[in-house]
């Protein structure tokens, strides 16, 4: 499998050390508010304020809400249904594709035997995991969730015939 128990963990972690990194850039600023309030000066305490907001929106958006975004989808990959389709591994596409808060790229798959274009089922495929490059012509199984991969392995030559 493609997504294990140690992503997630790995992924707690960074929305931690992203949590540290937005508390500690936030101190200045409160700071400068704090002493703003108490020197009564009506000038430092806007500005500190004004600053804090705009640097909690921008490191909130920038830096933690993509990791976050990244936690749901691998609870929601741990908890849905998967499927199983077989067949071969026409293209791995090069651009990334944004979904759920992640970036992906195709990986096509065509099940039918005669290789129609109709036969051909789009996957998507993390742009941080292996890609299958010498999978490509070959027959593959790929367990989905989805039109997310969870999982490519090769098929030997008897589960081809079955």
């Amino acid at each position: 499998m493609l997504y294990t128990q140690r992503d997630t963990e790995e992924n707690r972690s960074r929305v931690k050390r992203e949590g540290v990194k937005m508390v500690l850039c936030a101190l200045p600023f409160v700071a400068m508010a704090v002493a703003g309030f108490i020197l009564r000066n009506e000038l430092l305490c806007a500005a500190g304020c004004i600053l804090l907001s705009a640097m909690l929106i921008f490191t909130t958006d920038l830096r933690l809400m993509p990791v976050v975004r990244y936690g749901r989808f691998l609870r929601d990959i741990h908890n849905g249904l998967q499927r199983t389709t077989v067949g071969t591994l026409v293209r791995l596409g090069e651009d990334e594709v944004y979904e759920d808060g992640v970036y992906f790229s195709e990986l096509m798959i065509n099940i039918y035997e005669d290789m129609s274009e109709e036969g051909e089922r789009r996957f998507l495929l993390d742009r941080s995991k292996p890609r299958p490059q010498a999978l490509l012509g070959g027959d593959v199984r790929v367990t989905s969730q989805g039109s997310i991969v969870l999982d490519v392995e090769p098929l030997s030559g008897q589960e081809v015939q079955a």
